[in-house]
């Protein structure tokens, strides 16, 4: 039987505690937007003192930068939960609208990770490399799609950030109040992956 050492125990409690004071800033992110995403009001919902909060994430932006990975965490799922289709339009279909439901349904994630609602907040490496391992499926759905010649691309990375750019464009839109409804919104976004879709499936055919 492995015995952890002091250390090891103090170090694995504070990372468990680290974990559930994240837990708790998303859901004050998701409830109440990111203006209740501070250190005293996850200290009141944690019910504990600032100075733990402090000692653990050194100031905001530490809480902010994990509170950013977790949210490519649920993207990354919301993507591996689309199961592979046998057509490729129908697959990259499916992808883009899991990333419509992420925005949807997980509206403060998508404004940290997306809209820059935490001006003073900016992405290090290590966020931007999570963002990319959440569009992982999605890059090697493209990779695949250009080794089987159905689209006429060499780099599939940027093959993803037209798609993504395009839709997160549609998506930002919306959420500035720049399109009246949900519902136009929805209709221009299909519309936005139609076009998309048919501009690289058609260049394998030109």
């Amino acid at each position: 039987m492995e015995i952890k050492t002091y250390s090891e125990s103090k170090q694995q409690h504070a990372e468990s505690l680290k974990q559930t004071i994240v837990e708790a800033a998303a859901i004050l992110l998701q409830e109440q937007g990111p203006e209740a995403v501070t250190i005293r009001k996850v200290a009141e919902k944690m019910e504990c003192s600032t100075k733990i909060i402090y000692n653990l994430f050194n100031n905001k932006d530490g809480l902010i930068k994990l509170l950013y990975v977790e949210g490519c965490n649920v993207l990354a799922t919301s993507f591996q939960s689309v199961s592979k289709q046998e057509k490729l339009e129908n697959y990259l279909r499916a992808l883009c609208e899991a990333y419509w439901d992420f925005s949807r349904n997980n509206t403060g994630y998508y404004q940290l990770m997306f809209g820059g609602v935490f001006g003073e907040f900016k992405p290090e490496e290590e966020s931007i490399h999570a963002t990319t391992t959440a569009l992982q499926q999605f890059i090697q759905v493209i990779t695949e799609a250009i080794e089987a010649g159905l689209i006429m691309e060499k780099d599939p990375v940027q093959v993803v950030r037209v798609i993504w750019a395009s839709l997160h464009g549609v998506i930002h839109l919306y959420l500035g109040g720049h399109i009246e409804n949900l519902e136009t919104t929805k209709a221009l976004y299909d519309k936005s992956v139609t076009n998309l879709i048919r501009t690289y499936m058609r260049s394998s055919t030109c």
